[in-house]
């Protein structure tokens, strides 16, 4: 798994994703998954630079945060000082208790690029979760995505934090392909000064996006029962919610 938002492109996520998300409609949608689920422990995978957490934290649950991201988990800790967050890989973590539930939220999964990074995740997942546990995962829908970025190789999107105007712009090569439906992004990142664009960062990534059915076999073959398939419209991509539970192994 690449270095994801290290140093300086962990505090220009933060601000970008201030614009980009309405992190109190995201709190809702997943709490009210987690309260149909009678989820009283979460952790949240992909917890970055802790927006979820504080509203976790104001709500008065049992929550804790993982990031592969120290620098994101750094800011996390700046607004969340009272929060519990781990340093790690979500194909290969151990909690020091069981959990009744596990999010993976922001499209984390499009790093999982292997079929062993899949399978080493649900692994994982399941150790991790309580008898009954569940698992509650966003993913970028191929079946839309691949034809979207094909007609739009370049995507653009502006957010404003602070005063200050961003400007992200995505390209996405799907001219080549590669194996399990992976793509490269590469991405620029300004900011608007005096109406003039001044580069802050590049950055690239190779990123999966899944069908449905895929998804639903990595879930059966890891022992994990479907219960909820939610079509969900993001700011940026369609995506897939899921929403699965451990079943014992007899």
């Amino acid at each position: 798994m690449a270095n994801l938002y290290e140093g300086k492109m962990a505090a220009i996520y933060d601000a970008m994703y201030q614009t980009f998300v309405n992190y109190d409609e995201e709190y809702l949608f997943y709490n009210t998954l987690l309260q149909e689920n009678k989820c009283s422990s979460i952790l949240e995978i992909g917890s970055g630079t802790g927006n979820l957490t504080k509203r976790f934290l104001a709500d008065n649950q049992n929550y804790q945060g993982l990031d592969y991201s120290e620098s994101m988990i750094a800011i996390a800790k700046e607004k969340n000082k009272n929060a519990t967050f781990i340093s790690g890989d979500m194909r290969d973590f151990k909690l020091a208790n069981p959990v009744d539930s596990i999010l993976i939220t922001g499209r984390s999964t499009s790093y999982l690029i292997t079929n062993d990074d899949i399978n080493r995740t649900f692994e994982s997942i399941y150790k991790n979760l309580k008898e009954n546990g569940v698992v509650i995962f966003d993913f970028i829908d191929a079946n839309r995505f691949i034809p979207f970025t094909k007609e739009n190789p370049v995507i653009i999107h502006e957010a404003q934090f602070e005063n200050t105007n961003y400007i992200r712009e995505s390209h996405w090569d799907t001219n080549n392909l590669l194996e399990n439906f992976m793509l490269e992004w590469t991405a620029q990142y300004y900011i608007i000064k005096n109406g003039e664009k001044e580069i802050l960062e590049n950055d690239f990534s190779t990123v999966r996006v899944f069908t449905l059915n895929e998804i639903q076999l990595f879930l059966y073959l890891n022992n994990f029962e479907i219960l909820k398939t939610i079509d969900r419209e993001t700011y940026a991509y369609d995506t897939y919610v899921v929403v699965a539970r451990k079943k014992i192994i007899v």
